[in-house]
Parts: structure tokens; C-alpha cells; sequence
């Protein structure tokens, strides 16, 4: 009510003064409001502003005959409008819509005062035009006039009035700067006075972070370019919200309470101006319509489901996309969605569900970040198109040394940068990219570097990153790092289990810095860092060797001879107080025991070093705790001088300990002393524990070892003679993430073997002899793999409260149709499912409709019913190979929409199925070694061209009764190219 009263007063005000001085009350009359009428004209702000423009224009009026007469007096309409401000203030009336209404007067304001210069000027022109008696009687005419208007002009008014005709226009132009000025003012102050509490605004942004705030204000200031609500609480955002600034180019809605529905399709879109737009932090499910101007979108961590092709659509000078933390797979994005971007050169995916990198992306892509999804393959011509990709991020995935096809990415002319750390390699890939500058494989499980596996890369590898692996000496010998001894910069190889210094470091001409650190180095020989026939220095900036188990004052002094910087080498600290396990075998005295038991470990100082034997003089094994103690600690006087170092063995059976000292001159003797028994952390006898890896493989176990640490997060127990699982075998390993049961002889497991396994997300338990699917599997699970078993039947809730699984391997087993229960995969929402080489006779009923690959390759289905496959409408992988199929029934295949790859090579198929021209996305198909004779014109390839979102890149067809010279060639008029297309030849 207040604003509307206000405009009434104001519009008084600017449209002239006859409406207010005929009849004020009849001039503003009635408002309404919220559908309201409220008479406003006996307010004693009404009254107040009324008679002060009737006063003023009363006392102001000029003498008819005066030019002045026949325009508007806008110097006096602007003075009522500023005491009119001015009453308001002192009533505390001002709010952010009067502001509003003030600004918007502004504008008419000066639009009136261009309107009212247009008649001096005509006026100007004529008066030009007279003669010159005319002109002097009209100037002296306007003198009068002009000295009667200016009331107090004294007796300068005569000199007064003549300059201020001579300078008539620049004085109108500097009322117009003027007026101008007090414009930007009042804008700049109204906007301030909008904004709620919590807010900042200066010329050209607004920033209202974590303010609290559910609703901004209209604000209308064509100056702010810049808007930041960013961590506040809005729910929805009205059409108007920002159509007062539409020179914004930068927005931020991040971490407010966004969805689909409090976004109007063409809010964004409006804004022409807009470059840069953060929602980072919402609950949308699709991308919103935006602007053709916009130049960086970020959505990370919402709900986006799907990329569709429009919504990206006009986005054609996009340049940074970022859809990180949302609910996308490959099969949810459109392969043209990406198409509409011919300008995007940096794409984040990370934290989504791909298991796949997604077709289509555009051919201006420089940088690639998926990390943090579930890829477990780099398909062969997914980066075909790449050409302009820089740097590729698949980091935090499932890659294994079986994930990447051999020409993936092999001839990207430009790919410099690539990350497949924390995934689970176990060899260095092959087939890099041939120009590869920076390597990063840290966090793997990688053992060895296969012989020139480096050496096609050209000019060569810049920086490897190697750190956190399983890295022996063995594994990096021979050619490993051949082609890159002149190019590598950076080699990191810290946290792996290298016992030396691998000796062909000397060869490396350029390296600057070398991490060996964290490992369990004890010997760094003469010849391994510097290459003692020559004189040169070491190009090494910094040589990382600390925390490992050196005596870095029995390191060879030439060994490191080449660095010519002390400070360049890092050698402290030194593991001395922690835990070594290896293996002594044999009929060996105590004395001949400690020295094998020295490791290298001497001293100026001395030092003191614990061994439990379990077993003295007889067929034993050690377990050496290296420890440093003070002489003070020992608290007992020394029998001789000490001038070499000192030995004790700690006897596990007793109550304290028995200090062996031994002089390297003078021989040994026996001190015995009382100190308390020590607790050594114990890894099972004959397994590798380092890193919170256990390994026990190949060990012949017939169960699961004791004395597991706790903070185990990767076990490995494949390759023995494992029978059974009992209850407490995995005890107190609630931190176990991976565990490994392949290839053993288990045929039971208790019921309760998993319970303590809370945090387990992978099991393998494939080539074993189990009949059924274990009970209570942990609730964590994402990925089980127990394909070669010889289960027959998966009961109705076998998979019950496992809502986090999306893999699982049950191919191998002998299990029939017949043996899948209704409800057995309830509550799954699979991404992956196999029962590869099984003895189905046709699709089983009632897998997750979540799937995306069905694999049911190498069975013994027949036909392929209408019904088979009505619920996977997410599938974009089918596998089908290897089966008798002889029919597929029509129109089955069109509950497919998604479908990307099909496979259904051999098989007894008489013809090419029907449906395939209609799937709009079907990239891949494979039909060889089948029974076609005949190959139509519009097999695969819709009329339409606009039909099919997603051309052909391979077409397999050899090994069938029909020659390629039998095909039109319009059959493939769909394909990318005509080398996808495979006949081959068909023998008989």
C-alpha cells in the first residue's frame, strides 16, 4: 500500500504541474492494491508534498510570453521530488520498493528533460532565421523576462541576463551532467538500501553469501555485472528475480535449496549477457535452458540424471563444463548431447556412475576429469575424435591391465597429461599415448614396469609417479625405463617395498629429483646414483631417502658422490624403531644368528637391537624389532668399552629380556637384564604384510591364517587350499576393503564369517567349489565376483539389503533358468550383471531393470521372445554371443532405447534381426560367424538421416554365406566410416 501511494504522489509530481495545482485530491484519486481501493488523497503526506509543488511553482511561475512558459520546469518538478525524498526519510518511510519507484522516475525525469530541450532548440534554429531588429527586440524581451524570474537579481541582473543568453546551451549541459549524476547517486542508493541484511554491493557486484536469505528483492541496476547468493536458502526463483540487471555476467546460486521446479524454463536464458553460472549444490535433475552467451557452467553435486541433446543446445561458446557429484552414466548421456559444443574445452564427470568414458565428445576437448566413478574399461575408439585432448583424468576407478584396448588412445596427438592412480593396475600399461609427458599410476598395485613399455613415447616421459605400489627391484631391471633415461625430470617410486636402490638410476641424464623414500632400502650400492667412471654432476635437485633402514653412516662415500649439494639428499629419519619381518632357516649357534641378524644396521653409537626367537638352535624363523635405546634406559653399567655396537635377543618365553653384546673386535658376551616384555604387531607366518596389504597367495594355507592387523585393507588369500570359512576367521578386520578368495577349495561358509567385514566392498571368491551364494553378505558391498563355482540355485532373497552392489560375476556356474527364484535379485540396482558360460535356455526373468550390461554370452539360448527384454529399458551393453539363437522375435529389440552394443556373433541367425535401424544409438554390433545370407538396404540405417542420434563405428559381418559385393552401398550410410565395416571372408 505504502508504494503504491508513493508512485500516485510521484507521478503527481513528474507528469506536470496542471493536474496537482487544478485539483490535487481529484489528480491522485484512488489506488488500488492487492485489489483494494484506498482513497489516499486526505494523507498528510499527500497534503505536505501538494502544497509545497504549489508553492513553489506559485512563486517560480515566469511572466507569460516567456520562452520558459511553453516547456516543463523540470528544475522545479526535480526539487518536489527531492523534498518529497526527503519528508519520507524523515518519516522513515524509505523500503526498497520506493527506492525502486524513486530510480524508475529517474529515468522519466531525464527523458522529460530531453523532451523539454527539444523546443529550445527548434526555437534556436528559427530565431537564426530573423533579422537582426527582430533578434535584438526578442533578446530584450527575454531580459525582462529573465529579470523578473530571478526575483534578487540586484543590479548585476542587466550583465547577468545578457551573459546567460550567450551561454544558454552550456548551461543546459551542465544541468543535463548534473542531473545525470544525481541519477547514478540516487541508483546506487536505492540498491544499497534494497538489500537485506548480510548483503554487500559496490558498483558493479553484489555479493550476499551465506546470508541467510530465501528471497532477493527486484533490484534494478543496469551497472551490476557481478550477483553471488551463493550458501543461502533459497527455494525458488521468480521469473522478475533478476530482469533489473540485465548486464549480469557472473552468477552464483550455489548451496541453496534449487530444484527443477523453482527454475521458470527461460530464467537463464533472458539473461544475454551471462557468462559465467554456479549451481553447484542443488537438487536439479536436468540441466536448466541457458543463454548462448554463457562461457563457464558448473553443476556439480546435484541430481542430474541425464544429458540430453537439447539441453545443451546454442551453448556454442561454452568453454568449461563441470557436472561432477551427480547420478550420470554413460547410458544416461545423449552422444550428440556434447555435439552442441564446439568450443568446450574442459569437461569434469567426476563422482558420477560411468563405467565407460561416454561417446561423443567434442572434438575440442582439451581436458577430461573423471575421477571417482566405476570405469572399468577405456574403449578402442571412444577418444577417436579427441584430437585437441591435453590432459586425462581417470583416477579413483576399477581399472585393471585388462581395461584398455590397444589403440585407445595410442595415437592422440596431444595427450601430454594422464592419471590412473588408485585404481588396480598391476603392471605399468602399454600402449601409452605416444606423446605423454606426465604419468601418475601412485596408489595401484602395480609390481613391475614391463620392458619398453616407455620406449615409443617421443620426445619422453617427463614425470612418472610410482609412489604407493608393490614395486620390487626385480620389477624394474633390464629395459624398463628405456625411452625415457633422456627425458624423465621426476621419478617417484616412495612407499613401495625396493630393499635397494635399483641401479640403473645412473642412467638418467636429466633427472631433478628421485623420491626412494618410505621403502625398505638398507644398501644404496656404489655404482646405482652415480656413475663413477665420470666426473660430471648429478643433474639430482633432491634425493629422498629417508624412512627407510639405513645407516647413513655406512653409506658408500662414492655412492653419492655425484651430488655436489649435501642438502640436496634427505637421509633422516631412519626406520631403526620399526618392524622387519623375514625368514631365517636352519641349525644355527646364537652367535652366528646375530650375525646374520645385523642387517648392515651400524653405528658409532650405540644401538641396541631386539630379535624374538621363537625357536633357539633348531629350524626357526626371526622376527627382528629394530629399536634405538639410550644407555640411560638400560640403567645398568656397561662391562667394557663400547667401540662397535650391540646386539640382544629378546626371549619370548620369559619374563625380560637377555642382551647380547658383541664387539666387531673383541668378541661377545651375555648381560642379562629385566626389562619389561615387548608387544611386536605380528603379520601370519609367511605372508607379505606392508601397507595395510596382506598378502598370504600361493602359500598352501588349508585356512584362513591368525594374527591378520586390523587395519587391514586389502587381503589376499588366493591360490590355496582354503576348504572352509569359519566365524571368526576375518575377526576384528572391520576395516577390510578388498578380500580375495580366488582359487581355493571352499565348499562352506559359516553364516556369520562376514558380519565383522563392515566396511568390505569387494569380494572375490571366483574358482571355488561353493553350491550357493553365501548368507549375509556385508551390507557395504559393491562388487562380487564368484563366477566357476558350482552354484545350481540363487534363493529369493539372497541379495536382500545389499542396495549398494551394481556388479556382480556369476558366469561359470551350472546353473539353469530354473535355478533363479523369484525375488532373488530384489532390492539390487545392478549396473553389471554376468552369467557368461552357464546353461540358460533363454533371458532370465526378472533381473534388475538398473542394469546398463547384461551378459549371457555362451550359453545355450534358442530365441530371444518378445518379453525377454521389456524391462531393461537402461541397457546400452548386451552380450549374446555364443549362444543357438535362431529367432529374434520382431520388435523385441525395441525395448531398448539405450542400447549402445549389441553382441550376437556366433549364433544360427538366418538374417540381420529386425529393429536395429530403429535404435537410435546403437554404435556397435556384432553379427559374425552367424548364418546370413542376405543383407537389405535398410537393415541398419533408418530413412530418416535425423533418426539416428548416434552413427555406427563398427560392424562385424565376416564369417557369414553373403559377400560384400551383394551390399548396396547406401546400406551403410549411417557407419562413421567404412573401415568399421568387417566382412571378411566366408569359408564354407
Amino acid at each position: 500500500m505504502q508504494s503504491a501511494l508513493i508512485l500516485c504522489i510521484c507521478v503527481g509530481v513528474f507528469v506536470g504541474a496542471s493536474a496537482v495545482e487544478a485539483d490535487p485530491p481529484n489528480a491522485l484519486g484512488k489506488i488500488t492494491e492487492n485489489g483494494t481501493s484506498t482513497d489516499i488523497t486526505n494523507t498528510p503526506e499527500v497534503e505536505t508534498a501538494v502544497e509545497y509543488s504549489r508553492e513553489k511553482r506559485a512563486a517560480e511561475k515566469p511572466k507569460k510570453g516567456t520562452a520558459k512558459d511553453k516547456q516543463p520546469d523540470m528544475g522545479r518538478t526535480l526539487a518536489a521530488w527531492v523534498e518529497l525524498n526527503s519528508i519520507l526519510k524523515m518519516r522513515g518511510d524509505i523500503s526498497g520498493k520506493l527506492s525502486t519507484v524513486l530510480h524508475k522516475l529517474g529515468h522519466e525525469k531525464s527523458r522529460l528533460l530531453d523532451q523539454a530541450n527539444e523546443p529550445a532548440k527548434k526555437k534556436k534554429e528559427e530565431d537564426d532565421e530573423d533579422d537582426d531588429e527582430e533578434e535584438d527586440d526578442d533578446e530584450e524581451e527575454e531580459e525582462e523576462g529573465e529579470e523578473e524570474e530571478g526575483g534578487e537579481g540586484g543590479e548585476g541582473g542587466e550583465e547577468g541576463g545578457e551573459e546567460e543568453g550567450g551561454e544558454e546551451e552550456e548551461n543546459e549541459g551542465g544541468e543535463e551532467e548534473q542531473v545525470e549524476e544525481e541519477e547514478n547517486e540516487a541508483a546506487g542508493n536505492s540498491t544499497a538500501e534494497l538489500l537485506p541484511e548480510g548483503c554487500q554491493v559496490n558498483e558493479t557486484e553484489i555479493s550476499c553469501a551465506e546470508a541467510g536469505i530465501a528471497e532477493l528483492p527486484i533490484i534494478n541496476d543496469l551497472n551490476i555485472t557481478t550477483l553471488d547468493l551463493a550458501g543461502n536458502n533459497f527455494t525458488t526463483l521468480p521469473s522478475e528475480a533478476f530482469s533489473g540487471m540485465p548486464n549480469l555476467e557472473v552468477i552464483n546460486l550455489s548451496r541453496n535449496f534449487l530444484d527443477d521446479s523453482s527454475i521458470s524454463p527461460d530464467f537463464f536464458k533472458n539473461l544475454t549477457n551471462l557468462k559465467v553460472l554456479t549451481l553447484d549444490g542443488n537438487g536439479l535433475e536436468t540441466i536448466p535452458q541457458l543463454p548462448g552467451s554463457l562461457e563457464e557452467l558448473k553443476i556439480n553435486d546435484n541430481k542430474i540424471n541425464q544429458v540430453l541433446s537439447h539441453n545443451l543446445e546454442g551453448l556454442t561458446n561454452l568453454l568449461h563444463l563441470e557436472l561432477a557429484g551427480n547420478i550420470l552414466w554413460e547410458g544416461s548421456v545423449e552422444p550428440l548431447a556434447f555435439q552442441h559444443l564446439p568450443t568446450l574445452k574442459h569437461l569434469r564427470l567426476d563422482n558420477n556412475r560411468f563405467t565407460s568414458i561416454p561417446n561423443g565428445l567434442p572434438a575440442s576437448l582439451e581436458d577430461l576429469s573423471m575421477p571417482h566413478n566405476q570405469l572399468v574399461e577405456v574403449q578402442e575408439n571412444v577418444l577417436m575424435n579427441s584430437a585437441h585432448l591435453r590432459a586425462l583424468d581417470l583416477s579413483h576407478n576399477l581399472l585393471s591391465d585388462t581395461s584398455f584396448f590397444p589403440g585407445a588412445w595410442i595415437d592422440l596427438p596431444k595427450l601430454e597429461t594422464l592419471d590412473l592412480s588408485h585404481n588396480q593396475l598391476y603392471v605399468v600399461p602399454a600402449h601409452l599415448p605416444r606423446v605423454l609427458r606426465q604419468l601418475s599410476l601412485q596408489h595401484n598395485f602395480i609390481q613391475s614396469i614391463p620392458p619398453d613399455t616407455l620406449s615409443h613415447l617421443r620426445p619422453g616421459l617427463q614425470s612418472l609417479h610410482l609412489s604407493h605400489n608393490q614395486l620390487l627391484e626385480h620389477g624394474m631391471l633390464g629395459k624398463a625405463f628405456r625411452g625415457a633415461y633422456k627425458t624423465l625430470e621426476e621419478l617417484h617410486l616412495d612407499n613401495n617395498r625396493l630393499e635397494r636402490v635399483p641401479p640403473n638410476i645412473r642412467y638418467f641424464r636429466n633427472l631433478h629429483q628421485l623420491r626412494l623414500d618410505h621403502n625398505l632400502i638398507s644398501v644404496v650400492p656404489v655404482k646405482s646414483v652415480c656413475k663413477i667412471s665420470l666426473t660430471n654432476a648429478s643433474p639430482l635437485l633432491a634425493l629422498h631417502l629417508e624412512n627407510n633402514y639405513l645407516d647413513v653412516n655406512r653409506i658408500p662415500r662414492k655412492a653419492l658422490s655425484c651430488i655436489p649439494e649435501l642438502q640436496r639428499i634427505i637421509l633422516e629419519p631412519q626406520n631403526h624403531n620399526e618392524i622387519v619381518l623375514f625368514e631365517v632357516k636352519g641349525f644355527l649357534t646364537l652367535k652366528e644368528n646375530l650375525g646374520i641378524l645385523l642387517f648392515n644396521q651400524r653405528s658409532e653409537r650405540m644401538c641396541l637391537y631386539s630379535v624374538s626367537i621363537s625357536v633357539m638352535f633348531s629350524y626357526f624363523s626371526l622376527l627382528l624389532l629394530l629399536s634405538v635405546f639410550s644407555l640411560a634406559s638400560l640403567s645398568m653399567a656397561l662391562p667394557f668399552e663400547q667401540r662397535g655396537f650391540w646386539d640382544f635377543v629378546m626371549d619370548g618365553e620369559g619374563d625380560g629380556l637377555t642382551v647380547m653384546m658383541r664387539d666387531e673386535e673383541e668378541g661377545s658376551a651375555v648381560l642379562p637384564t629385566f626389562l619389561p616384555p615387548i608387544e611386536i604387531p605380528m603379520c601370519p607366518f609367511g605372508c607379505q604384510c606392508h601397507l595395510k596389504v596382506v598378502q598370504c597367495s600361493d602359500l598352501g594355507l588349508v585356512s584362513v591364517p591368525e594374527n591378520i592387523p586390523t587395519d587391514t585393507k586389502l587381503l589376499d588369500l588366493q591360490n590355496n587350499h582354503i576348504t572352509e570359512l569359519k566365524e571368526n576367521d576375518f575377526k576384528g578386520l572391520s576395516n577390510l576393503y578388498a578380500l580375495s578368495l580366488v582359487n581355493n577349495k571352499i565348499s562352506k561358509v559359516h553364516p556369520k564369517a562376514f558380519i565383522p567385514l563392515k566396511h568390505l566392498q569387494k569380494l572375490y571368491f571366483s574358482k571355488n567349489l561353493l553350491t550357493a551364494v553365501p548368507k549375509n553378505l556385508p551390507s557395504s558391498l559393491v562388487e562380487l565376483r564368484i563366477h566357476d563355482n558350482r552354484i545350481k540355485k540363487v534363493s529369493a532373497g539372497t541379495f536382500s539389503g545389499l542396495g549398494s552392489m551394481n556388479c556382480i560375476e556369476l558366469g561359470g556356474n551350472p546353473i539353469q533358468n530354473s535355478g533363479f527364484e523369484p525375488g532373488a535379485f530384489n532390492g539390487l540396482k545392478l549396473n553389471y550383471l554376468r552369467i557368461s558360460e552357464a546353461k540358460l535356455t533363454g533371458v532370465p526373468k526378472e533381473l534388475p531393470d538398473s542394469l546398463h550390461e547384461l551378459h549371457l554370452d555362451h550359453n545355450q539360448i534358442q530365441a530371444i521372445e518378445l518379453e525377454d527384454l521389456r524391462r531393461y529399458k537402461q541397457l546400452y551393453r548386451l552380450g549374446l554371443g555364443f549362444n543357438k539363437i535362431r529367432n529374434i522375435e520382431s520388435d523385441s529389440l525395441s525395448y531398448l532405447p539405450n542400447l549402445r552394443e549389441l553382441h550376437l556373433e556366433n549364433n544360427q541367425l538366418t538374417r540381420v534381426p529386425k529393429g536395429l535401424a530403429d535404435m537410435k544409438y546403437l554404435q556397435v554390433i556384432y553379427l559374425h560367424s552367424n548364418n546370413i545370407t542376405q543383407v537389405n538396404v535398410d537393415d541398419f540405417c533408418p530413412r530418416s538421416y535425423h533418426m539416428k542420434k548416434s552413427f555406427y563405428n563398427g560392424i562385424s559381418l565376416y564369417g557369414n554365406p553373403v559377400q560384400y559385393w551383394e551390399v548396396q552401398p547406401a546400406t551403410f550410410r549411417c557407419v562413421t566410416d567404412r573401415l568399421a565395416i568387417h566382412f571378411g571372408n566366408y569359408k564354407k
